[in-house]
Parts: C-alpha cells; sequence; structure tokens
C-alpha cells in the first residue's frame, strides 16, 4: 500500500514539474480519465468498471488541479506534496475497491512498472 501511494505521488509530482516548466498540457479531468483508463486495458475491465474509474479519475484529477491551483502561486513544493498524499491514497483505496484480486496483482505490476521507468529516468 505504501508503494502504491508513494508510486502515485510521484506521478502526480512529474505532471507538476512538467506542467510548471511549460511542460505539454495535461487535458481535462475526462480526457486524463480516458488516458488512465487506457493504461489500465491489461486488466481486462468491465464497462461497469471503466465507468466507475472514470468517475474516480475524473474526481481525483478535479481535486489534483484545485490543489495545484491553490499552492501553484506559493510555488511550495512541501505544502503541495502534504495536500497531494492523502488525495492518492483516498484515490488509490477508490481504484482497489473496485478491482477483483487479479486485477489488483495487475494493477500492482503497472505501477511497480512505472515506478521501475522513473527510477531509470
Amino acid at each position: 500500500m505504501k508503494r502504491l501511494i508513494i508510486a502515485l505521488g510521484l506521478i502526480l509530482c512529474m505532471a507538476s514539474f512538467a506542467n510548471a516548466q511549460g511542460g505539454r498540457q495535461m487535458g481535462t479531468p475526462e480526457e486524463r480519465a480516458d488516458r488512465q483508463i487506457a493504461q489500465l486495458e491489461a486488466l481486462k475491465l468491465s464497462a461497469e468498471q471503466k465507468t466507475k474509474l472514470k468517475e474516480v479519475f475524473i474526481w481525483s484529477a478535479k481535486r489534483t488541479d484545485s490543489v495545484r491551483t491553490t499552492l501553484a502561486d506559493g510555488g511550495d513544493f512541501q505544502a503541495m506534496r502534504a495536500k497531494m498524499a492523502p488525495l492518492q491514497a483516498e484515490t488509490s483505496t477508490k481504484v482497489n475497491a473496485l478491482l477483483n484480486e487479479e486485477q489488483k496483482k495487475a494493477y500492482e505490476a503497472i505501477l511497480e512498472e512505472r515506478r521501475a521507468r522513473m527510477r531509470n529516468n
């Protein structure tokens, strides 16, 4: 669980840095949710799971945007990280609640692969 929270935190932090450095635009919460679901194609999600996960990812993206907007002016990375951690943990909990045991294992493998790629960059 800790690894999942850390991975999600790193992903959001990387996205924040890319945005701050003039990286590509992240898109709307709906577009980001669609991209996240597309990345989970290996989980063989049912239509119902996709719908519910999209709701979770949209909720998370909107809250993340809100935190970024609130804290972006000050540039206080530590404050942003402190606000993002509980959001990431809650998102992770909601995602895992929608997956069956087999999907949870595959999801953890996807996250571990992302962590490894981030460590190598």
